[in-house]
């Protein structure tokens, strides 16, 4: 593979092929969250929960990745309602919740081990790669406990394309190559932060809730 002869330099310097690849990915991926947020008006767990499950998802895989996070995000919703009948302090909540989802994990890992469910080979994920998607849950009951139902899957799904998105950078060796060859980049993506960060016009979402509120109107 022919890099350049700074990204040459910097390889020779300790720092390993994929270590490069996932810390390029990082400004790319809180750009996008930045994009979303600010341009098109979707929110998502803040940039720390989308830029650890694309690195989550390029260990197992984005359909196995997306299964293991169905399967938290469904325990997570079910452990709450259950628990907040229960009083007791928020910490604790969340303790037994990783708890009921620690086994909620093992007992499908057991099953799909067992029975396959066309879900084979996942005993080649790395663990840290599941305990990473498994700190979902947090975000999410987080979310659930402030906001509906409704805008927690809301979020969620923001967060889970931006996720994907970023799973495809990593995992595309075309376009990690082509982003480790040109690290001028990171400045341009510095700039378009800026620009963003003084954006102050209507993002596409309010723009397109304002035109439906429009039509109403015109129509009554």
């Amino acid at each position: 593979m022919q890099y350049s002869s700074f990204t040459t330099w910097i390889l020779s310097n300790g720092i390993s092929n994929q270590t490069l690849e996932l810390l390029i990915a990082i400004p790319v991926l809180v750009t996008l969250v930045s994009i979303g947020r600010y341009i098109l008006g979707s929110k998502t767990y803040g940039i720390y929960a989308p830029i650890i499950l694309s690195i989550a998802y390029s260990y197992t895989g984005l359909r196995y990745g997306l299964v293991i996070t169905t399967v938290v995000i469904i325990t997570s919703l079910l452990s709450h309602r259950v628990l907040r009948k229960i009083r007791m302090h928020y910490i604790t909540r969340v303790a037994i919740n990783y708890c009921i989802l620690t086994i909620s994990l093992i007992i499908f890992l057991i099953l799909i081990n067992r029975y396959g469910l066309t879900l084979e080979n996942m005993t080649n994920i790395p663990s840290l790669a599941i305990i990473s998607i498994a700190a979902l849950g947090d975000f999410f009951t987080k979310q659930y406990i402030r906001k509906s139902l409704k805008t927690s899957l809301l979020t969620l799904f923001s967060t889970l394309v931006i996720s994907i998105l970023g799973w495809y950078v990593i995992t595309r060796d075309l376009l990690s190559t082509y982003l480790i060859n040109n690290l001028w980049i990171i400045p341009i993506l510095i700039l378009i932060n800026l620009f963003i960060g003084q954006f102050k016009g209507l993002r596409i979402k309010d723009i397109l809730r304002f035109k439906s509120i429009l039509k109403e109107k015109e129509n009554a």
